[in-house]
């Protein structure tokens, strides 16, 4: 009887380590829909904001740090200085390039594919690096049809529950700035002082939120079946200067190897999740 009881721990704690160690990666290529003119759908209603308390940012750290390191290599978007900087730094990026400055907001427009290292381990969620990716046919589709990307991205995690796994934050396409004539506000003017004059750049004081093309948040668990829960907002500003967003919401029961197709009047994601050195 001992015998038995001590066979059947082992098998659960073995059970347990192998579901453990199930890893996967996914590849996810979003594009934009064509204009329709004649579609029928209400985008003027309002919905409650995408959130989840457990949810997985990657992308803004990594457009952050990108972002510091093209300031401190003296890209054009930083140099914008005060008239009394100039006269006591002849160096632009001195000083500018603090950790206070919101990078993300520098973009006017965020890369397609993040340009995240190569990586090989199993130690915690980490993005693909471009050259991991494998969408290229689908990729070359998409140009043939006159069709844009406007994220083609994948990252690799750990199989999970549905309690367990986190929501990926996503984002991507166009800095859609509430006023496109908002001039960046600086915390010190020319005549407060000349020792502490360092402009505070992409400092927008009436835009509280960036807000970009598309921003969502991406989950994948594992029950037996993997499982896909998206939800987007897909956005675009309107001739009078406001932005309208549409949701994107599907949930789906997928199989890794399978490449899947997800459609919406606004636009279109390629999904494959594939098994990770398993």
């Amino acid at each position: 009887m001992l015998l038995k009881k001590s066979l059947v721990i082992l098998c659960c704690l073995f059970s347990s380590t192998a579901f453990a160690e199930r890893w996967f990666e996914v590849e996810v290529l979003v594009f934009k829909q064509r204009p329709a003119p004649y579609l029928q759908e209400d985008f003027t209603l309002k919905h409650k904001a995408i959130e989840d308390k457990n949810s997985l940012d990657l992308m803004t750290p990594l457009y952050t740090e990108q972002a510091m390191q093209a300031c401190i290599d003296g890209d054009e978007r930083f140099q914008k200085r005060s008239f009394t900087d100039s006269l006591v730094n002849s160096n632009p990026q001195s000083g500018v390039c603090s950790d206070s400055t919101n990078y993300l907001q520098s973009y006017d427009e965020l890369p397609v594919t993040p340009l995240a290292p190569a990586k090989d381990d199993m130690q915690q969620t980490y993005l693909l690096a471009p050259e991991q990716l494998q969408f290229k046919a689908q990729y070359q589709q998409l140009d043939r049809k006159g069709l844009t990307p406007i994220l083609h991205t994948g990252w690799r995690f750990e199989g999970a529950s549905k309690s367990r796994a986190p929501s990926m934050h996503l984002i991507a396409g166009k800095h859609l700035k509430i006023d496109s004539n908002v001039i960046p506000s600086y915390s010190n003017p020319d005549f407060v002082s000349l020792l502490n004059s360092q402009p505070e750049l992409f400092n927008y004081p009436d835009q509280s939120k960036v807000e970009w093309e598309l921003d969502g948040l991406f989950k994948i668990h594992l029950r037996h079946y993997l499982y896909i829960t998206a939800n987007f907002d897909i956005s675009q500003k309107l001739e009078n200067g406001d932005i309208e967003s549409a949701r994107f919401s599907q949930f789906r029961r997928v199989i890794s190897g399978e490449v899947h197709y997800f459609d919406h009047p606004r636009m279109g994601m390629i999904v494959q999740i594939r098994k990770f050195k398993h």
